[in-house]
């Protein structure tokens, strides 16, 4: 085969892959995490599961992060966020009854396959799904800036503590 011919056909591959992803991710964009009251209201007779501490979380795949985190809102899951997180890990950010440590890193950047420049249209639709998942300041600051970066931008456990995310005790 030729190195063309081979090229192309990974493209296709990946075309496919990511069309898949997309609509895996659409299902679960809709309605994301309860907020506000809705998230406090808990059923009698019914206890949250204990949070989840990550550490040093390197990221991964958007759409499969997307999924995990609707079926952890789910079932009042939460996460302490007590080491590293870059990439699809902030995106946990978001989620109801979570805290972060002041001294964390966290790195954002663009959407990406892989690494490869996303078109246009697949771009946004990305980058909306990430900034879905954020609190409404941290949402706005991606959306102007952080979707931008090829390379990770990073703040400060104690950075997004003062946009409102909450900090564990």
């Amino acid at each position: 085969m030729t190195a063309f011919f081979v090229r192309r056909k990974a493209g296709r591959l990946a075309s496919l892959v990511l069309s898949s992803v997309l609509v895996l991710a659409q299902a679960a964009v809709p309605t994301l995490a309860p907020t506000g009251a809705e998230a406090q209201a808990i059923p009698a007779g019914y206890s949250r599961p204990a949070p989840i501490i990550v550490r040093n979380d390197p990221g991964g795949d958007v759409g499969a992060r997307a999924n995990k985190i609707r079926a952890m809102a789910d079932s009042g899951q939460s996460v302490e966020i007590r080491g590293a997180c870059y990439s699809a890990c902030t995106m946990y950010l978001g989620l109801p009854g979570s805290c972060i440590s002041r001294n964390v890193q966290f790195g954002f950047h663009r959407p990406s396959f892989y690494g490869a420049a996303l078109a246009p249209d697949q771009f946004e639709f990305w980058s909306r799904i990430i900034a879905a998942h954020y609190p409404p300041a941290l949402r706005n600051w991606y959306l102007a800036q952080g979707r931008y970066s090829a390379r990770l931008q990073m703040l400060s456990g104690a950075q997004l503590i003062d946009l409102g995310i909450r900090e564990c005790a």
